[in-house]
């Protein structure tokens, strides 16, 4: 599941001193936003991700072997 939160280095302070379960601490991802993870009591995986910090595609910084898509 996946939630956007205003602020998510706040939210991951604050779900890590509740005692949250973290997959990952944050991170800037390719496409600009900035996420983490996290595993509910119950097991589920959530995904916490800031809106309004996406990139535009032309402006990616891909990990090497990716690519955009097929150009005509």
């Amino acid at each position: 599941l996946k939630v956007y939160v205003d602020d998510v280095d706040k939210h991951f302070q604050q779900a890590k001193a509740a005692g949250a379960i973290i997959l990952s601490d944050p991170e800037d991802g390719f496409w600009g936003g900035r996420i983490y993870r996290a595993k509910d009591l119950e097991g589920h995986h959530w995904e916490f991700s800031q809106r309004g910090r996406d990139l535009d595609a032309r402006e990616w910084s891909l990990p090497p072997g990716l690519t955009k898509g097929v150009e005509a």
